[in-house]
């Protein structure tokens, strides 16, 4: 990802998500800015097809909806804040092209896990990509998985 393709990756997240889980452009723009290496986009014909937003964390730890990425030193995760694909490329492998960058990414940095929030019915999907819920979280998790209002936000991860 560059930062010229910041407009375009906006613009989809406004088209893919929910109105309530729309984040400011200024969180989108900073979160770039901080974790440059770790955000993607796939593109067809100078035309986005797709992004993935991530960034080095730990894992179990749950970020709240339009919070700043706070990457932290000692990363054992990859965490998969934000992916959206164009409804012109549904279909196209542009998901799995990205998640499979994430996860080459992770593995080249020996991270263990890839973790997520599952918004908008989208856990079977995460699952059928091998990621697997959390089984307990603790009330501060529980907290941070209700900033994603009007969702039933689940936390997933998968051990690489």
């Amino acid at each position: 990802m560059q930062s010229a393709d910041l407009p375009a990756v906006i613009k989809l997240q406004d088209r893919c998500y929910a109105t309530e889980l729309f984040e400011p452009a200024d969180v989108v723009v900073s979160r770039f800015k901080n974790c440059a290496e770790t955000c993607w986009v796939a593109l067809y014909q100078d035309k986005l097809w797709g992004y993935l937003f991530t960034y080095p964390s730990l894992a179990g730890k749950i970020g709240a909806l339009a919070e700043e990425f706070r990457p932290v030193a000692a990363a054992d995760c990859l965490y998969l804040h934000d992916m959206a694909v164009s409804s012109d490329a549904r279909g196209q492998g542009v998901a799995r092209a990205l998640l499979e960058q994430a996860q080459h990414y992770a593995s080249t940095q020996q991270f263990r896990t890839l973790a997520l929030v599952a918004v908008q019915n989208s856990s079977s999907y995460w699952q059928q990509q091998g990621f697997e819920p959390l089984t307990e979280t603790t009330p501060e998790q529980q907290l941070l998985l209700a900033s994603y209002i009007g969702q039933q936000a689940q936390y997933l991860q998968k051990i690489l």
